[in-house]
């Protein structure tokens, strides 16, 4: 019997694991010996067969050179150890630790996926140094994907990739969507919105994933300080807030209300009118197309990324990246447009179903990955 090639798969988190690459594991490790390597690699012992090895991997988010000399180091023994045919990871962090680590121990097909640029909101040597990890990614791989077309055009033309050595799945995203778990349900909205003593017509804006400034979440928030006297509407955030200053903006504010990180976004999807993320950067906007598979159309920024994930005036709208006038004027044109946005969310469902559900995700990604290494 043909022994299976060995993937090994390097993600900072077992959050991004668990958001994006579930179907993903399910399908792989039914041809190749998959091994995750992530920070409490454990944690995701029930959501993955039980084939798939784990193993717990000390990332640091932020650049420390004690923790991430040992990180590197252990990972430079498990690639020793396991000889694996192909290594793909997630995050800066693990990219550039993974891609230096599988480079020097000649694992024959280096594969990382873009998702985003710490980068494009930084300034001075912060900015180059974090484009230089992203250089060094590229070279050491053999390939790289990226999540979303505008993306990938972005970063070509900032000469970090190249047009020859990069792809793009299908439509983008890393995951797409799994659309019998991210569909409406009234039931939903009736329950949440009864808990918070909010009515049928009353209006939600709702934002949900991490809470920081590199969101826009500042800008939304003063956004809707602009018209929560001119209109009955509420602001939900959904997510861990990162950024303090932020926690100060939202006190004492009746109308905007806050729950912590939430492992049901399906639920808040039902619950809102829109969904927002006024993002400063944006890999793909997979928050989007969640939304969408509930029927639920969006307003972003016109950033790259997002661009993708939103149809303009068929999916949602666009405001421009940092300008709280134009989000207040978006905001406010949505609030009188009620009817329009019960069409915009039925076509994103569909634009889903066709585009982004997550089984076509997961046979192209196991076409990339036999055409690399079989």
């Amino acid at each position: 019997m043909k022994q299976k090639l060995t993937i090994v798969l390097v993600s900072t988190t077992a959050f991004t694991i668990g958001a994006f690459m579930l179907n993903h594991i399910k399908k792989l490790s039914s041809y190749y010996d998959l091994l995750i390597f992530c920070n409490n690699a454990t944690s995701l012992k029930k959501k993955v067969p039980s084939n798939v090895s784990l193993v717990n991997l000390n990332f640091h988010r932020k650049p420390n050179l004690i923790i991430d000399l040992k990180t590197f180091l252990i990972l430079t023994y498990l690639m020793i150890k396991n000889k694996p045919s192909l290594t793909i990871s997630l995050s800066p962090k693990a990219g550039f630790l993974t891609a230096i680590s599988s480079f020097i121990t000649r694992v024959p097909c280096r594969i990382h996926w873009f998702t985003g640029q710490i980068w494009i909101t930084k300034k001075g040597l912060a900015r180059k140094f974090y484009k230089i990890i992203d250089k060094v990614i590229f070279n050491l791989s053999l390939h790289v994907l990226v999540d979303s077309h505008s993306q990938r055009k972005f970063l070509i033309s900032n000469n970090i990739i190249s047009k020859k050595k990069s792809s793009v799945l299908l439509n983008g995203s890393v995951g797409g969507v799994n659309i019998k778990k991210f569909k409406f349900s009234n039931l939903d909205r009736i329950t949440k919105r009864r808990k918070f003593n909010i009515s049928t017509n009353d209006f939600v804006f709702l934002y949900l994933g991490r809470i920081n400034k590199d969101k826009g979440i500042i800008d939304i928030i003063e956004a809707f300080h602009g018209i929560q006297k001119l209109h009955k509407a509420f602001l939900f955030l959904v997510g861990p807030i990162e950024d303090n200053d932020i926690k100060n903006l939202i006190k004492d504010n009746e109308k905007i209300i806050y729950e912590g990180k939430t492992f049901t976004p399906e639920k808040w999807f039902s619950v809102a009118d829109i969904f927002c993320l006024p993002s400063y950067r944006e890999g793909f906007g997979s928050t989007i197309i969640e939304a969408g598979s509930c029927k639920l159309p969006a307003l972003g920024s016109n950033i790259y990324g997002i661009n993708d994930a939103i149809i303009k005036n068929k999916t949602g709208f666009f405001h421009k990246p940092g300008n709280v006038n134009d989000i207040k004027k978006k905001m406010l044109f949505v609030l009188k447009n009620r009817n329009l946005l019960k069409i915009l969310g039925q076509k994103a469902r569909k634009r889903v179903e066709l585009n982004f559900e997550e089984n076509l995700l997961t046979t192209k990604l196991l076409e990339f990955f036999n055409s690399k290494i079989n």
